[in-house]
């Protein structure tokens, strides 16, 4: 764009911005972060921080990612602070998203999805305790965990599935080809990963 004699405008370094953070180039990025500040006066948006928290979160700069969501000049918003905690996750840095999660329950106390996230990052390190402390408040507070599902869409037709889906009118022939292909995963060598599920009181 340079080249061309084009002038980025915000949209562009968002764009440039997110690729940077997927590529894992963080001090591109951060020159790019500066440059649109100090080169085109461009004044970041929260989409532009959510981009910096993402970059350095995904390369294990878990506290710089949390000192840009502290001095941001505005609110950050649910997406900024999930991409956050769900790295926390990824890294299994438990102190730190306790203290994202505070941020979270301010700014969206009823999200499910992020006292699930929190629930079972403390279950990858085995602190019990703390899925326990997740359990009560989510009791507390009246939260019931949302059923996750899968769609597909065949002729225009959609269909969706939950988690042990068996109303749908061909679950049985499903379940069958799952069952086959399952089978023949196993045969080339493929070996299922062990989750850790939440408990079912969140469902």
């Amino acid at each position: 764009m340079q080249k061309l004699g084009f002038k980025p405008d915000s949209i562009s370094f968002t764009g440039t911005l997110t690729a940077c953070s997927h590529a894992g180039l963080v001090d591109e990025g951060l020159q790019y972060y500066n440059e649109m500040t100090r080169v085109y006066g461009i004044s970041p948006r929260v989409e532009h921080y959510g981009c910096l928290v993402d970059l350095l979160s995904r390369t294990g700069q878990l506290e710089d990612a949390l000192d840009v969501v502290e001095t941001m000049p505005m609110r950050p918003n649910e997406v900024v602070l999930g991409s956050l905690l769900t790295t926390c996750r990824t890294r299994g840095d438990v102190a730190l998203a306790e203290r994202v999660m505070s941020y979270i329950a301010e700014l969206k106390p009823d999200a499910d999805s992020n006292y699930v996230l929190l629930s079972n990052i403390y279950a990858a390190v085995g602190s019990w305790d703390g899925v326990g402390k997740v359990r009560h408040a989510m009791k507390a507070l009246c939260i019931r965990k949302t059923p996750g599902y899968s769609a597909i869409e065949i002729d225009c037709s959609s269909h969706d599935f939950v988690d042990g889906e068996r109303t749908h009118m061909q679950s049985n022939d499903i379940n069958e080809m799952l069952d086959q292909l399952s089978l023949e995963l196993k045969q080339y060598g493929y070996v299922p990963e062990t989750v850790v599920r939440a408990s079912s009181e969140y469902q």
